[in-house]
């Protein structure tokens, strides 16, 4: 007979869905970054595209820290106030990619390309 599955605790929870969250945030932003620094028409080393990354970013770096302050939010929400169980780390970091990804397409800058 099969075990009965184990979900994980609220707390682990909470980290994987944020964790789902915060790669739906950053994986946009990291392919701007290299798009912009790879169309310069020089080839530069991964360091030195990070270096200008971290240069280009680090003046909103306060906008940055409320999305995270609101991922932690959304994340506690969903976990806690929602109820919801997750039986694998996977699951729960693809809830909140899917999550974060969903409202981006909602309330996002909709641009037309």
């Amino acid at each position: 007979m099969p075990a009965e599955p184990i979900a994980l605790t609220p707390f682990v929870t909470v980290l994987w869905v944020l964790f789902g969250i915060l790669i739906s945030l950053i994986l946009p932003l990291a392919v701007g970054v290299l798009r912009q620094a790879t169309g310069q028409g020089e080839r530069r080393t991964f360091s030195a595209q990070v270096v200008t990354a971290w240069q280009q970013y680090i003046g909103i770096g306060s906008k940055y820290l409320i999305i995270f302050l609101a991922a932690v939010f959304v994340a506690i929400v969903l976990v806690f106030l929602l109820g919801l169980k997750f039986f694998t780390a996977r699951d729960a970091a693809l809830a909140g990619f899917a999550w974060e990804s969903l409202v981006n397409k909602l309330f996002g800058k909709q641009t037309d390309e």
